[in-house]
């Protein structure tokens, strides 16, 4: 289909609405998101650093609180009182109601074990622990608190030791791990989070929550040493197996996803321990991604909403401005019409008079010879009648070529119509012999479904001839090559009804109540004027009658004449 000039404009005109409206609103959702997004992560930041220096004095205090539970025991009872068995069992049951402390051990300065309580006492009776590197640094520092290792018991564990203020025993407490490495439970941001605490050479003293056993390269960088918490950003390997859950464990099969997160560290245990926690930045940000849905969602409304207004707009101006364009356009045509009406009105008017005058003298001559020719010898002159009927002929003709002229004249005078006794077949097939070569060279056959025996009726033959002259060139025109076009006469109701068929295209629906307008064509550009059906319209109106057009069920279109059926005797 052909796009004409103002949807060009149309289109062009909401292109560019969507340009500036989509265009800007991007740039403000972009704009919008990052910073809400730049926003939420620097929120992380600073809620993981909060938790790193929070668990730092949590595990300081735990640590600090076992070594002091220690010191005041060591500085209350003498060796002589914790050597005895039955002491050390009061005392371990007194301090280790939470079950934190898994055993006791009581150790002369030699380090020889003089007493022990707890699960292991069959395995360490006689237990020397002189060549114990942690023995001795408990006796050059007065205390010692271990790494986590498996030991003899393969259970992983640490120590905590203290000396008396003299250096005559060492009491050593083995710490429950597991209720140490609850104290991270709560530091875990995500599903994908994690945290544990390593030594410096990078051995895990807590169990990782993503099962890590041992650490990756990129987290041994972590151990470089450092004052306070270091929070750093950067791409982490995400382990995801299944239903997205974290696995580390061997055999699995596994996704590896590189994602971004955050990694907060902090020493603690004066610089032996490091607590690494991490937050994978795409499990924090479910409360931005919901304002920022909601941001996209108004957005998307709101622009949805002004471009609807501007196509609306942009529609309506278009269509008020194609509309005054028409008109003006239609008014100039219409302008120039009438001048070339005009201009053949007065041509027409000059052939008109022109032609008169050598009619008159071929009637006047004509009917001189008529005069003569009964003077004429029949014996004498051959062919007599032939010259007779030929005179007739010649007057007959010329009197139709008067009638013709006087029609060209009446277009500029405007004279009154003459009106005759009609009669309409008749009337039909003289002007179906004007047009009847032309629809045979397009194959067009026109079939005649007159009523017989129609009265005559009172009107004007010529300006009648016209109006079926024009229905019938349309017809032609609409069919083009190969159809039918169908004329009807009846007598209905003391009217006279004649029907003009065809079985072309068709009216559109939109065009019927434009169709009698003065230069209303649906024909191609200098193929019409848009005056035929008007002027018939004229016609059949100031002769009493109506002219309608329908479309046919069967496809085509019918015009309907109808005229008063005034019968003034014998007709033409």
């Amino acid at each position: 289909m052909e796009i004409n000039h103002y949807q060009r404009v149309w289109l062009r005109l909401i292109g560019l609405f969507c340009l500036l409206i989509t265009v800007p609103v991007a740039i403000l959702v972009l704009v919008t998101t990052n910073s809400l997004r730049e926003a939420a992560i620097e929120k992380l930041e600073v809620s993981l650093g909060r938790l790193v220096d929070h668990k730092k004095d949590v595990i300081s205090l735990y640590l600090k609180e076992k070594e002091d539970l220690l010191t005041i025991l060591v500085g209350m009872y003498p060796l002589t009182y914790l050597e005895l068995q039955e002491n050390l069992d009061n005392l371990f049951k007194a301090v280790n109601k939470t079950g934190s402390i898994v055993d006791l051990h009581v150790i002369d300065s030699s380090g020889k074990q003089m007493a022990y309580v707890g699960p292991y006492a069959q395995s360490l009776i006689g237990k020397n622990y002189h060549d114990a590197q942690w023995f001795q640094d408990v006796l050059i520092n007065g205390s010692h608190v271990s790494d986590v290792f498996l030991g003899f018991r393969n259970v992983p564990h640490f120590v905590v030791a203290v000396a008396d203020p003299l250096k005559t025993y060492v009491l050593r407490a083995t710490i429950n791990s597991e209720q140490f490495a609850k104290l991270l439970l709560s530091t875990q941001i995500g599903r994908h989070g994690d945290s544990f605490i390593v030594n410096r050479d990078g051995t895990l003293q807590t169990p990782s929550r993503t099962g890590l056993n041992e650490l990756n390269r990129e987290d041994r960088l972590l151990l470089e040493h450092h004052e306070g918490t270091t929070i750093i950003k950067r791409e982490e390997n995400i382990v995801v197996q299944g239903d997205d859950k974290v696995r580390h464990e061997v055999g699995e099969p596994s996704i590896i996803k590189r994602k971004e997160s955050i990694v907060a560290t902090r020493w603690v245990k004066d610089g032996q321990w490091c607590l690494i926690v991490k937050a994978l930045i795409e499990d924090s940000l479910g409360p931005f991604y919901k304002v920022r849905n909601n941001i996209i969602i108004v957005i998307i409304v709101t622009s949805a909403v002004f471009l609807t207004i501007a196509v609306f707009f942009a529609g309506y101006f278009l269509r008020r401005t194609e509309k005054e364009e028409r008109n003006k356009a239609e008014l100039g045509h219409q302008m120039v019409q009438m001048e070339k009406m005009a201009t053949v009105g007065r041509l027409a008017a000059g052939i008109a008079h022109e032609i008169n005058n050598p009619l008159q003298m071929i009637t006047s001559q004509a009917g001189w010879i008529g005069e003569l020719l009964p003077d004429e010898d029949g014996d004498k002159v051959k062919n007599l009648d032939e010259y007779k009927k030929a005179v007739e002929q010649i007057k007959r003709h010329v009197r139709r070529a008067g009638t013709i002229t006087h029609r060209l004249l009446g277009f500029t005078r405007k004279i009154s119509a003459e009106k005759d006794n009609v009669r309409i077949n008749e009337l039909l097939e003289e002007t179906i012999s004007f047009v009847e070569k032309e629809a045979g060279y397009n194959n067009i056959s026109i079939v005649r479904n007159y009523a017989e025996d129609l009265p005559g009726i009172m009107t004007d033959g010529s300006q009648l001839q016209q109006v079926f002259l024009n229905l019938i060139n349309n017809a032609i025109d609409e069919i083009g090559q190969g159809g039918i076009i169908e004329i009807r006469t009846a007598a209905e109701d003391k009217k006279m009804v004649v029907e003009f068929a065809d079985n072309g295209h068709g009216i559109r629906p939109e065009n019927f109540g434009r169709i009698f307008d003065p230069f209303f064509t649906t024909k191609d550009p200098g193929k019409g004027t848009g005056l035929g059906l008007y002027i018939s319209y004229d016609i059949i109106k100031k002769l009493g009658g109506t002219i309608s057009v329908a479309n046919r069920n069967s496809g085509g279109a019918v015009f309907t004449i109808v005229l008063p059926s005034i019968n003034l005797g014998s007709g033409r």
